[in-house]
């Protein structure tokens, strides 16, 4: 019996309070602030205006609890600290003060935070979370903290700190931590550049094998299937690569990417990936072992390979998913 015709899909992508306090009310969180240290970053000329600048992208969790029954069940929202209003037409994106860039703030539902301009904004329509209604006061969600590119022209400079600055908290009652801020931890210089990433879209045929190949948990097929990315850009950058998948990762198993839901599928294995000969992590931006020397081609090697994960492996179909994402600073 055979795991037939496995396939892993890359696809390479080119990142005064504002609320009212209510008396005697307290939000806490071990979570916040929090400030992201992105020092520098390089933005593609290739990149769309509207699009992520990769790199840029932080997400942070936040969980807690509210200490009084007022807050139960309130929207949680963000206002924007900076100077800078939202952009038309780039809803969620606000001016950062440096030509072709803004700063958004992403909710865990792929959001970008709408209406959080000003001292007392109002930003429920693309609300953060919420503080649970079962008496207990609690919250838990994830945001992204990212840079947006706003214009074909994009102004090589600083970009001020405060600039990056949003608050969280309980709509008309009080933040959540103090301070309630997220930021970049400081100002982040940034610049220019031109790149060529091949291939764009690549399928990886793993090849066919025996159930009677996994004998115990943590074996591997073999051969291993290796390629390579390569980048070619207009001036020396450090590239940092971000390897997810909207399949999950067997959180057990380093590196280790689940199987693609489909009728009849294998079980008991996952994808395991290695990147410049190191098992992967995910969702996570890594520095390249090497820097993309000006104007010249840069190969990125990867590795996948079949990893039994459990004792029993069964036959079907084996496929997953993954994204490659390339910055540069």
């Amino acid at each position: 019996m055979q795991i037939i015709k496995p396939c892993l899909f890359l696809l390479i992508l080119a990142t005064a309070a504002l609320f009212m306090p209510h008396a005697k009310a307290t939000c806490i969180t071990p979570d916040m602030p929090k400030m992201i240290n992105v020092a520098a970053i390089s933005v593609p000329t290739t990149l769309a205006v509207g699009d992520t600048i990769p790199g840029s992208e932080q997400t942070v969790h936040v969980a807690g609890h509210c200490d009084q029954s007022v807050d139960n069940g309130l929207e949680i929202v963000s206002c924007y600290y900076g100077t800078g209003a939202e952009i038309p037409g780039l809803k969620g994106v606000y001016d950062s003060g440096v030509t072709g860039i803004g700063v958004a703030l992403m909710n865990d539902k792929g959001q970008r935070i709408s209406g959080a301009g000003g001292v007392q904004c109002d930003s429920r329509g693309t609300p953060i979370g919420y503080v649970s209604d079962d008496g207990q006061q609690t919250f838990n969600f994830d945001v992204t903290l990212q840079l947006v590119k706003t214009s074909t022209e994009v102004a090589s400079g600083t970009l001020i700190q405060a600039q990056t600055r949003f608050g969280i908290g309980v709509f008309a009652h009080e933040g959540i931590g103090s301070p309630n801020d997220i930021a970049y931890a400081g100002n982040v210089n940034l610049q220019t550049v031109t790149c060529s990433v091949l291939p764009r879209n690549l399928t990886v045929a793993l090849g066919d094998f025996p159930v009677s190949d996994f004998v115990s948990v943590g074996m591997l097929s073999t051969p291993a299937e290796e390629f390579n990315v390569t980048v070619n850009c207009n001036s020396t950058v450090q590239p940092e690569v971000k390897i997810s998948s909207a399949n999950g990762y067997e959180t057990a198993f380093e590196g280790v990417i689940k199987l693609t839901q489909q009728s009849g599928m294998a079980t008991g294995v996952g994808v395991r990936m290695l990147f410049d000969g190191e098992i992967a992590t995910f969702d996570n931006y890594v520095n390249t072992e090497a820097k993309a020397q000006a104007n010249q081609t840069l190969a990125i090697p990867f590795q996948v390979r079949y990893e039994q994960i459990s004792d029993m492996v069964t036959p079907g179909p084996a496929n997953t998913v993954a994204t490659i994402t390339l910055a540069y600073k």
